[in-house]
């Protein structure tokens, strides 16, 4: 894809298969292109039927590809999942050049000698973000290109994920003719795109609402410093609904997608739902019912997400919460998320024709933060070292994240590539 100038991203999902192809102009996200197909091999975020997940991902494709009118060749994959973990890495190297400035290869060097560490059999490197970096005894340095130095040090955090999944996962994608430009962390991705950077660095939530799960991740100071599933998503609120209306799943589904809303108070009197029920009896429910019952389980849902949010640490969330994925489409979710939360909530949706749902929100962030960061460019010559040892233990995704560097906001004049997606983690 990169050949041609533009990117593809893919957001394997447990209810839908989304991919979105877009490219960059005059700093403007543009999407080309959107594939979307209904996802049946996949169970919270992992392969369980890879041909299944293959007829999805072609289906998409295909979607795609008519609106392109051309070939999607490979894709980035937005990875996220309770097999996700994320620990704190270090690196060290030493500045190759006679004149001892720092070049591209001596960062990439310096990225790739943190990965020199003993992992569980059974876990995979999926990417090393630098949170910042040493040059000789000058800490906090957020790009260290151009300058003048004999040892460089790197901070950061390491993600690794586990070596089945990302296996079926890779596989699903070859088989379905693609090659795999990269994984990417889709809350991390999700949050540099859709928050600012004033946001990132004040404190902000993600609650980004799935089909089985919920992804909740804060951000504080440029980082993103927690990250947690919550085992609850939009099949619990059709669930829910498929026992109070005593009805087929499918049924409670068409209910909560075209009568139910997350507040009761803003059901229409005349409004219900006319239905076929078990036992093969014509029955209707009220909206009032209905969004009785969905209001319940989301305000139950967002009160599991702030006990976690406020066992952190972070004084405070000055940017509140966004709200995003497919389930948070239900109307008046926006507004019990502010009642619960006690904090000022915004659904976020790309704004590009095409994609204006939160269920696309997870495609579109990996296409912007790769797009953006120029992170096909900059990371691509980025090695997995063979060689692992040392042992720092990996964190799962529940587990924060070490922040409390101050960040330099020095404005340094060359920005491309790598410096851009320092840009973006840090807004230097």
């Amino acid at each position: 894809m990169e050949a041609n100038g533009y990117v593809a991203a893919l957001d394997i999902g447990t209810s839908e298969i989304k991919l979105v192809v877009g490219e960059l102009l005059g700093g403007t996200l543009n999407i080309l292109a959107e594939g979307c197909a209904p996802s049946a091999g996949v169970k919270r975020g992992a392969v369980v039927d890879i041909d299944k997940t293959v007829q999805a991902i072609k289906q998409a494709v295909e979607h795609a590809e008519a609106a392109l009118g051309d070939q999607v060749r490979s894709v980035y994959v937005a990875i996220e999942g309770e097999h996700i973990q994320i620990a704190p890495c270090h690196g060290i190297a030493s500045v190759k050049r006679e004149d001892q400035e720092i070049t591209d290869a001596d960062v990439i060097e310096v990225i790739n000698s943190a990965q020199v560490m003993r992992l569980p059999d059974e876990m995979s490197v999926i990417d090393v973000i630098p949170s910042s970096f040493t040059v000789d005894q000058q800490t906090g340095v957020v790009d260290p290109r151009g300058m003048l130095g004999y040892r460089l040090e790197m901070h950061g955090k390491m993600v690794t994920g586990s070596k089945t999944i990302l296996h079926s996962i890779r596989r699903s994608i070859e088989r379905a003719g693609l090659k795999l430009d990269g994984f990417v962390l889709g809350n991390l991705a999700l949050g540099m795109s859709a928050a600012s950077v004033d946001e990132i660095d004040l404190g902000i939530g993600l609650i980004d609402v799935g089909h089985e799960k919920t992804t909740v991740s804060v951000f504080y100071r440029g980082d993103l410093v927690y990250s947690y599933i919550l085992p609850v998503g939009g099949d619990h609120m059709t669930r829910d609904l498929v026992y109070k209306l005593n009805c087929k799943y499918q049924d409670a589904k068409v209910a909560k997608e075209e009568y139910g809303l997350a507040l009761e108070e803003m059901a229409d009197a005349t409004e219900g739902f006319s239905f076929t029920n078990i036992n093969g009896e014509v029955a209707y429910e009220p909206q009032a019912e209905i969004s009785y019952v969905l209001e319940a389980r989301i305000e139950e849902m967002f009160t599991l997400v702030l006990n976690r949010v406020q066992k952190v640490g972070v004084p405070a969330l000055s940017g509140g919460y966004l709200l995003c994925g497919g389930a948070a489409a239900l109307p008046g979710i926006q507004e019990l998320a502010t009642r619960v939360m006690g904090q000022k909530t915004r659904l976020y949706q790309p704004s590009s024709i095409g994609v204006r749902h939160p269920k696309y929100a997870s495609a579109v962030g990996v296409l912007k933060y790769v797009l953006m960061s120029d992170h096909h460019v900059s990371k691509q010559n980025l090695e997995k070292p063979d060689v692992r040892e040392v042992v720092p233990s990996a964190t799962t995704a529940d587990r924060q994240s070490d922040t409390g560097e101050e960040y330099d906001s020095t404005e340094r004049e060359s920005k491309n590539g790598f410096g851009r997606l320092m840009e973006k983690l840090f807004g230097v």
